[in-house]
């Protein structure tokens, strides 16, 4: 009995360190493919284009700075939406609240922000980010022979990385996140690959929620270490107004946030 013990624990740590080695294989081969390499020389990126949703298409500018600053600027119907998050705190300014004072993000939503901000993704360096990862196996997608990759964040929220095992691209993220006492399944499909500066980039990406398409991005441009100031990410001041006899008060709307996808 202790000898077959002894086989099964020795097999188990075998198949173990295969499978890890056939994670990290993978993951060598995708970050090659990509460019991953050349993308970390980068210090900054600005990337524009469209986004296709609720009937509408709104033009947006996204600003990129190492290690995580993030800011986002969508022009709703003339008016301007802005995201933030400085490596700490996250915040926006909704053109429907009737106020220009910002409004500061916190839980989910701010956890979300903070991996959004992440300028090289999850799946690189996953170990010193904290996310249990495995490799499942692989799958057919729509005809297409992939790697199914799991993440597994310390909030325990799921995501699953499905890549091309002939191209070595990303072609789908699963997101499984629990928000309040219910879990959200999101998609996001990435297609119209191009090259640049050396790094295959998707250039369009196609969110899906309960198999629904809620929002279609369109890139046409990106563009890499243009100076961008650490004050383009700092939170503003609440502005004042004059009350009747000339008190002064601060304007603080609380509205409902509309939920962003990445």
């Amino acid at each position: 009995m202790k000898n077959l013990l002894s086989l099964l624990f020795a097999t188990f740590i075998m198949i173990s360190g295969l499978q890890a080695q056939d994670l990290n294989e993978i993951l060598n081969t995708y970050f090659e493919t990509i460019g991953q390499e050349n993308f970390v020389e980068h210090k900054t990126m600005i990337a524009k284009g469209k986004s296709i949703g609720q009937g509408m298409e709104n033009d947006f500018t996204i600003w990129q700075k190492r290690p995580d600053s993030f800011k986002l600027e969508v022009t709703i119907q003339g008016a301007k939406l802005t995201q933030v998050f400085d490596g700490k705190i996250g915040w926006y300014i909704a053109p429907w609240t009737g106020s220009p004072d910002p409004v500061e993000i916190t839980g989910f939503q701010l956890s979300s922000m903070e991996k959004q901000a992440d300028f090289d993704g999850m799946l690189y360096n996953y170990k010193e980010k904290g996310y249990e990862t495995e490799l499942i196996g692989t799958e057919e997608m729509e005809g297409t022979d992939i790697f199914k990759i799991k993440q597994l964040d310390q909030e325990g929220n799921e995501y699953f990385h499905y890549i091309d095992s002939d191209n070595f691209v990303l072609l789908k993220t699963t997101s499984k996140l629990k928000v309040d006492d219910s879990e959200i399944e999101i998609e996001t499909l990435y297609s119209n690959y191009k090259e640049q500066d050396g790094i295959i980039i998707a250039f369009s990406m196609e969110s899906r929620q309960n198999g629904q398409t809620v929002r279609q991005i369109n890139m046409e441009e990106i563009i890499f270490d243009e100076e961008i100031d650490d004050s383009m990410f700092v939170m503003p001041e609440k502005q004042e107004t004059q009350e009747e006899g000339g008190e002064e008060e601060d304007v603080d709307v609380d509205v409902e946030k509309e939920e962003k996808e990445e």
